[in-house]
């Protein structure tokens, strides 16, 4: 499923994200909260994406073409754990307007 879109700005993402998964067909599973619970970090809101509707709208027709597959990044840093592993990447700034 070409994991998350990208996009700056806040809006819609996790919405995106549930339509490429059932997009391409894939089981959500949600475990009950004894188990599985997430706390947000604390940080910073972002401003509203004023796209995020049209992006909402195509998730289907990107699928293949805007995620993981052609996010332009630079590796700084890798970190080896135990249990997983760490990569530290630049992403960039959003282009001005």
């Amino acid at each position: 499923f070409n994991n998350k879109t990208n996009y700056w700005g806040w809006g819609g993402e996790d919405d995106d994200m549930y339509k490429r998964i059932t997009k391409k067909h894939l089981i959500l599973e949600r475990p009950p909260a004894s188990i599985a619970r997430y706390k947000m970090l604390k940080h910073t809101h972002q401003k509203l994406n004023p796209s995020r509707m049209k992006v909402l709208r195509t998730a289907h027709i990107r699928i293949d073409s805007d995620g993981v597959n052609n996010v332009k990044y630079k590796l700084l840093n890798i970190t080896l754990h135990h249990l997983y592993t760490h990569f530290l990447i630049d992403v960039g700034q959003p282009k001005r307007s």
